[in-house]
This record gives structure tokens, sequence and C-alpha cells, in this order.
């Protein structure tokens, strides 16, 4: 007879695996609700009492005692002391249980790029590889079903470059994100001479040393590099399964217009800070003085300048919880390419698969929960396609642009929901929305409360590979 495992042990370990591999979070999380349901479901763990249940039987039973009610006293005291006894015996269990049901969707990557998560993050990352490697490695003993994804997993980890092997590079890229960053300092404090100063000490080095700042800046780009061809086709059953849920088979070409902007983005990805709202413009993101310096020349329209700005200035990350930073090759996706018109608005077996009642009118957390819950399912059920490999999101924002062109998008009164968050101060996320005509039209990018529920954003899906998700590969 098969002896059992305890699924505690693997449920904690999926558990800390999801704080740490956040691109593929709802994979862990996923796997740990079927292993802990037989043992504790959703609706047993709704069931525990917590200790505001208590507190309130409590006060109930203190007012009781006040007006001399003994028996109302002796009651609810009873009930109090039941649910002390049973929240007791289930403590341990609630913990796991929370850690699974009352999971955050969105935690951000620990190995990504970014000032919002702490001085000490380059120094902490090689602690939490080496704590993530054990994770896997556990994980692949006691999970065998999902053996080859777990030591996948630490092939990557692996091979990733963290703090002790990053520190090695050029003295000259150190200088001058040094020099940058006192210049975003300047800016921050209104020091207009130190600004000026520190920008012309910049321009004269690109201009001087362009060959080796754009050395420079390659070799820091080359860490974010995807190595997976994005542009794929997906199987050939796919495609007529996926037009079932009103998704198409799109390739979108690549994006070279602002690929000059690309090495400047990916060098600086570590010099943003969280926004602030002196840094909003009533939610519209800009540029500031140093990223018009930065900035290369052969990006000429006020569309591209500002994108660039958007993405050297501000955090932003995609719902996995890495950085979200551009992509400009071409890629293949599953997008749901209705007009910007009424028929946004016309049923969708999409939209009822994920338990969404409409598309407008939904705030961003009530999407991610619905695609927790749902979207892996329909992946594998509905598409015949692997959630290891793909993922259902609401459509990246630089895909919306890049498809969006030809289809007449970003011309209506409305916004549409991006996948992905602006990092605000205190860490505080605002999910990305945009595309609105008055403000912006296709490249329109703004961000709003996930938990704002207004009429005016609309929601379009999208199935991509994982893999663009990933924020570093080496």
């Amino acid at each position: 007879m098969e002896k059992k495992i305890n699924p505690i042990e693997p449920v904690g370990l999926l558990i800390g695996a999801a704080k740490s591999d956040t691109i593929f979070r709802d994979i862990y999380l996923r796997r740990a609700r079927e292993l802990l349901s037989p043992t504790l479901d959703q609706s047993g763990y709704r069931a525990i009492p917590t200790q505001k249940e208590i507190d309130e039987l409590m006060h109930r039973a203190r007012s009781a005692v006040q007006q001399h009610n003994w028996g109302e006293a002796t009651e609810v005291s009873a009930q109090a002391d039941h649910l002390h006894q049973t929240m007791a015996a289930m403590g341990h269990l609630a913990v796991v249980g929370k850690g699974v049901y009352d999971a955050d969707i969105v935690a951000f990557d620990p190995f990504s790029p970014g000032k919002h998560l702490g001085p000490q993050s380059q120094a902490n990352q090689p602690v939490l590889r080496t704590q993530l490697l054990d994770t896997l490695a556990s994980l692949s003993k006691l999970d065998t079903s999902l053996g080859a994804f777990y030591e996948k997993r630490r092939s990557y980890f692996s091979g990733l470059e963290v703090a002790s092997t990053a520190a090695s590079q050029k003295s000259s890229e150190r200088d001058s994100a040094q020099l940058e960053q006192l210049a975003l300092e300047a800016t921050e404090h209104g020091d207009v001479a130190a600004l000026q100063g520190l920008v012309k000490e910049l321009r004269d080095r690109k201009e001087s040393g362009a060959g080796e700042i754009s050395a420079a800046a390659s070799a820091v780009k080359d860490r974010y590099e995807c190595p997976v061809n994005l542009d794929a086709p997906f199987p050939p059953d796919v495609g007529a399964r996926a037009r079932e849920l009103g998704l198409t088979e799109t390739h979108i070409a690549p994006f070279p217009e602002i690929r000059a902007a690309g090495e400047v983005i990916y060098a600086h990805a570590w010099q943003p800070r969280p926004s602030t709202p002196d840094m909003e413009r009533e939610g519209v993101l800009r540029t500031q003085a140093l990223v018009e310096s930065q900035v290369p020349k052969e990006i000429v329209t006020e569309e591209l300048r500002v994108l660039a700005g958007q993405f050297i200035q501000h955090i932003f990350l995609n719902s996995g919880g890495g950085r979200y930073l551009p992509r400009v090759s071409a890629e293949t996706a599953l997008i749901e390419d209705f007009a910007e018109n009424e028929s946004a608005d016309a049923p969708s077996k999409l939209m009822v698969a994920l338990g969404l009642p409409a598309r407008h009118g939904r705030a961003r957390a009530e999407i991610e929960t619905a695609l927790m819950g749902f979207g892996n399912q329909i992946l594998t059920e509905r598409l015949g396609l692997e959630p290891m490999e793909f993922r259902l999101i609401c459509i990246p924002y630089d895909l919306y642009m890049r498809f969006g062109r030809d289809r007449g998008w970003g011309q209506w009164p409305h916004w549409t929901h991006f996948d992905g968050y602006q990092v605000m101060e205190g860490n505080r996320l605002r999910a990305l929305v945009g595309g609105d005509g008055r403000f912006g039209g296709i490249g329109d990018l703004v961000s709003i409360s996930p938990s704002d529920a207004r009429e005016g954003v609309y929601a379009r899906f999208a199935v991509v590979r994982r893999a663009r998700m990933v924020a570093r590969w080496r």
C-alpha cells in the first residue's frame, strides 16, 4: 500500500516558492490548493473562527453582564469558548490555509531590478536564491508529479546572476549610473544649478564616449534579452479553439521605432524609484529634464519620447511581479481583437468562462482573482495549452499599442485594462490602464486603483508566452 504524504510540508514549500519565483506564482499556489484541499478546502478554511469573531462575542458577553442578563452571558461566553478552542486546534492549519487561500495575487519578484525592493535587495539575492534552490529540490522529491517543472526552475535560478557576481561590472558603467542618480536627486530637490551641471556632464560623456557607454549598456541589456522565441506559432489545433472564445492568433511585428531606446531603458532599470503623488500629473505619466537628456535622438516623435520616458522614470511590474520592460521583438499571441465600439459589449464565451458578468465596470482586483481561479483551467481544457508555458492575462500595453495601431484602437473615450501595475510610494500598486482617445490614444498609459470599478474601463485579454514576463534571464 502506497504511503500517503502529509500535504502540509509540500504546501509550505509551495507557498515559499511562490514568494520568490513570482512569474510562476499562480502555478505554485494552484498546486498548493490541490494538495491542501483534501485536508482543508477553501470553504473549510473560511469556516475557521477568527479572533475578530471571538472579540465580538466577548463584547456581547460584557454587555449582557452589565445588563444582568445571566442567561445570555452564559450562552455567549460558551460560544466564545468553543470558537477559541476550535481556533487553537486549527492554529497551524489555519496559518497554512491563509498562505494558500488568502495569498496576495501579485508579489514582487526579488530578482527583478528596481529600488522598490529596498536598499539591501541586491545583497540579499544570493541567500534568497540558495533558499529557493533548496525549496525546489525538496519539492521535486516530495511532489514527483511536477518534478520536471521544479527541476527546470532550479536550472533557471542556478544560472541567474546575483549580487556577488553582478558586482564585477565596469567602473565606467557604475560612474555613469552614479551621475544619473545624482541628477535624479537634483530634480527631486529642485536644485536647478546642480541638475544643469550633471546633465551637461552626462551629455558630454554620451557624445564623447558613445562607444564605451553603448557597450556597457549592451552588456546590461543582454541580461534582459528573452532567449525564448516569442514569435513561434501556436499548435495547429489551437486556432479554432481560440476563435470559439473570441481569441485570434496574431503575429505582432517587431517594434524597431523604440529599439534605439532599448539600451537606455534596460541600462537604467535599477534607477527609478516608486512614484510619488508629485510625480503624477492627474494620472498621466510624464518625462522630466533628465529623461529627455537620456532618450536617443533617433526617437523623433513625441509619442515615443513619452513612452521611453515612462519606462526610464517609473517602475512598472507585470502581473507576475516581474519588472515590466517593453518588448521590441516580433511576437505571436492570442488576442481578443474586437473593435473599440458598441461591439465590445457583445456576449463573450471567454468572459463566461472567467465568471465575469461584463467586460466593463470590473475592478482589476476582481479580474486578477478570476484569472487566478480560472485562467489555467481555460488554457488546459479549452485551448489545449500548457500553463507552464502560456498565461492568460489582460493585454500588455506594448502589444496593445503595436497591434492596435492597424486596428484603429485608441480612438474611443474609454480605457482598457493593461496587464501590470505602477509601483507608487510605499510600494502601493496602481493598475495600468490606457488607450483613451481623449488622452493620448494608442500611446495613452495611466494607472488607477486596483479596486476602481468605474464603468469606462474595458477588459481585453490575451494569451502570451510566460517567458515574456521574465525580467532577467542571467
